[in-house]
């Protein structure tokens, strides 16, 4: 009896298993056709690319609406002016991409890397980027208004005429944690309702 139960057992765990790598080769699959669906008609709202390597892509005007890109490597990707408006974008990969002008309304980007990318022009209004790795990344008339950046990092220097009307800032960092000081004095867009990296609301 003892024996029975203990092989009922390894066949319920070996059953698991096959059902989750099936579950994985079937999302893998799933991935791979989004792919090329993607490559081809440089448009896939709401589907799920997690973890897709698309280095190097060129994916000008892409509309990627929706999308589940969690984990995807969009490494000096080609994305200007793509819509990426409530994508889903945690740990996404986007070091050295061109996103000028590109559209991230209401995504979630959750420890994205965003290193040297570029995003001048870009709309990030509503979007989540807290703890996301901003440095180098030009944000010249970037648009960040109501956008969340607690924990996220980046570099004074890059944020001339950014907007952060309306975002939090909350414990921000430049390398270390960024003063309000330099904030204010970045030359970035700020208003009575966005809150600096202290954690109060500027004031002028």
């Amino acid at each position: 009896m003892k024996n029975n139960r203990i092989n009922l057992r390894m066949v319920c765990a070996l059953s698991s298993i096959l059902l989750v790598s099936n579950g994985l080769q079937a999302m893998r699959e799933e991935v791979e056709k989004n792919i090329k669906k993607l490559l081809k008609t440089n448009k896939c709202q709401n589907c799920n690319l997690q973890a897709a390597d698309l280095r190097r892509a060129k994916l000008r005007g892409a509309d990627l609406q929706g999308a589940n890109l969690v984990g995807a490597n969009l490494e000096d990707t080609d994305l200007r002016g793509a819509n990426l408006n409530k994508a889903i974008l945690f740990d996404t990969i986007f070091t050295d991409t061109n996103l000028k002008k590109a559209n991230f309304q209401d995504a979630l980007l959750l420890g994205a890397k965003l290193k040297d990318a570029d995003l001048r022009w870009a709309n990030f209004r509503g979007a989540n980027l807290e703890d996301t790795d901003l440095r180098g990344a030009k944000l010249r008339g970037a648009n960040l208004g109501g956008a969340k950046l607690k924990g996220a990092i980046f570099r004074r220097e890059n944020l001339t005429d950014a907007d952060f009307r309306g975002a939090n800032l909350e414990q921000a960092k430049k390398e270390i944690t960024m003063t309000n000081e330099e904030i204010i004095a970045s030359g970035a867009k700020l208003d009575k309702n966005t809150i600096l990296p202290s954690g109060k609301k500027y004031s002028n």
